[in-house]
């Protein structure tokens, strides 16, 4: 049991390590869990380009031109499932880079050589995503855990490209006002019946 000696220097001490205090230290400190970034909060990850995200963002609204504010939410997950799925493509290569890499014999050894010394960038800075994914998944079924991640944000896109296309038609048919009202179809089927 601690004394109150101890309780009291224990509550001095923690006063002296509260945390990053800037903007800056804080947006850095909160990258500190990040693994893979298949499941980060964010879509652009602090490896990646945030310009280019922009750039590949603003293509997509483009194209895909929302015109509601669910098109828009949409359109929006849209983009963020297709950058994260670019980013899995990105890490299942690096992956099996790193995984090929000549240094030495196994891949867990070529791990440890990297994230042991100060800077991980060291010996393959290009493969980055790659050792992280390795280390993430402690080596084991790396790239079928990487595969996984990519079938699922791959099903969620598909789904939401669905969703929209299903609210554009929607949107269409009702412009044309051609929707059928309840006493019209009810008319239309009698009359086929008799």
């Amino acid at each position: 049991m601690a004394t109150k000696a101890q309780i009291n220097a224990n509550r001095r001490n923690a006063q002296n390590s509260t945390g990053p205090r800037t903007q800056k230290g804080k947006a850095k400190a909160s990258q500190n869990s990040l693994k893979h970034g298949l499941t980060a909060r964010k879509p652009v990850i602090n490896l990646e380009d945030q310009e280019e995200f922009e750039q590949y963002r603003d293509r997509l609204f483009a194209e895909l031109s929302p015109s509601t504010p669910m098109e828009t939410m949409l359109v929006e997950r849209i983009v963020n499932l297709s950058w994260r799925l670019k980013r899995a493509n990105l890490i299942q290569n690096q992956t099996i880079d790193a995984l090929n890499t000549p240094d030495t014999d196994s891949p867990y050894a070529k791990l440890k050589k990297s994230f042991g010394m100060k800077d991980p960038d060291a010996l393959h800075p290009e493969l980055k995503l790659g050792y992280m994914a390795i280390k993430d998944f402690s080596n084991d079924r790396v790239l079928e855990r990487l595969l996984m991640y990519e079938r699922r944000m791959e099903n969620s896109l598909y789904k939401t490209l669905f969703e929209l296309e299903r609210l554009t038609l929607v949107k269409q048919i009702d412009e044309k006002d051609v929707m059928p009202t309840k006493n019209n179809l009810r008319k239309s089927v009698s009359s086929m019946v008799t």
